[in-house]
């Protein structure tokens, strides 16, 4: 999707990941075995499907606008091991909300061509998803009370961020074989009610190949690592790198539309725990799929 043409592209994507796998730093490990501690046990899931509307338009040949709109559709599942009578319990938190928006300025680097092409992004992300959400049903000690919802699965983070980036890549003659390497950094500059989200860090190089007329292999290696998120309501046990292998293909539905999808699956992650809690670890995906669509205008 990389390009210096003109116009408008819209990308619309749908990613969908079931983390169910109780992981803690590089290992898949049990999970606790309920006590009457009246805390949460994360041994049950969190269903994750995000709708990403992304627009990239290009106001002259040096600089574009993007703006980027996700939409989450998140169920949440744990066991609140309550000390009260009635025992160790299962809550839930479902929702379907608009999560944050970002707004990003591209700067196009010319390097002589249109087969390959450089750029810096500069933006902000900023708090339009809620930070509200409750579990159900709430804490038996503290009916009246609802439980919330842990900050890092929210719809948003509550926090504005600032964003910074840097892309390139080149086409071969005809665009038969490309490839691309882009990295992102991004880190709260303000934030609301005692909790931070980690500063984040993102690599990624990948390639494409036209093996026939209009469809495309594509091979991508996804990295991430995100600092433990800090504050009075944040979770200790937070935050890890990953290093991902997504393979996918693209079908080009004419000159200016194309489908695609990947499959991501970890090579490589680690997990931070509470450094307090040796039994403490993270919820994690075994996979992401990811379908969607660009159009270019």
């Amino acid at each position: 999707g990389l390009s210096h043409d003109s116009g408008l592209l819209m990308d619309l994507r749908y990613s969908y990941a079931k983390a169910d796998q109780w992981r803690a730093g590089s290992s898949r490990k049990a999970t606790e075995a309920p006590s009457g501690s009246d805390t949460e046990i994360e041994n049950k899931r969190t269903i994750n499907q995000i709708v990403n509307l992304n627009m990239d338009y290009s106001v002259n040949k040096e600089w574009a606008v993007m703006l980027g709109v996700p939409y989450v559709m998140r169920d949440h599942q744990h066991t609140f091991d309550s000390s009260t009578a009635v025992g160790a319990f299962e809550q839930q938190s479902k929702f379907n909300e608009l999560g944050d928006i970002s707004v990003q300025t591209k700067y196009k680097i010319d390097l002589g061509g249109q087969d390959s092409g450089a750029g810096i992004r500069f933006g902000m992300k900023f708090p339009t998803g809620a930070t509200n959400k409750t579990m159900t049903p709430p804490d038996p000690s503290n009916p009246d009370t609802p439980y919330k919802l842990e900050r890092s699965s929210q719809p948003g983070t509550g926090s504005t961020d600032g964003i910074v980036g840097f892309y390139y890549f080149r086409n071969t003659p005809g665009n038969a074989f490309g490839w691309f390497v882009s990295g992102q950094f991004q880190s709260a500059i303000a934030i609301k009610d005692s909790y931070r989200p980690g500063n984040e860090v993102a690599f990624d190089a990948g390639m494409h190949y036209e093996t026939m007329e209009k469809l495309n292999l594509l091979l991508q290696l996804n990295s991430q690592d995100r600092s433990r998120d800090t504050g009075g309501n944040a979770i200790p046990a937070s935050g890890g790198y990953s290093i991902n292998i997504s393979p996918g293909l693209s079908y080009a539905l004419g000159v200016q539309a194309q489908i695609y999808g990947f499959l991501q699956v970890p090579i490589l992650r680690y997990v931070n725990t509470d450094p307090a809690d040796s039994a403490s670890g993270q919820l994690a995906a075994r996979w992401i799929a990811s379908v969607g669509i660009t159009q270019r205008f």
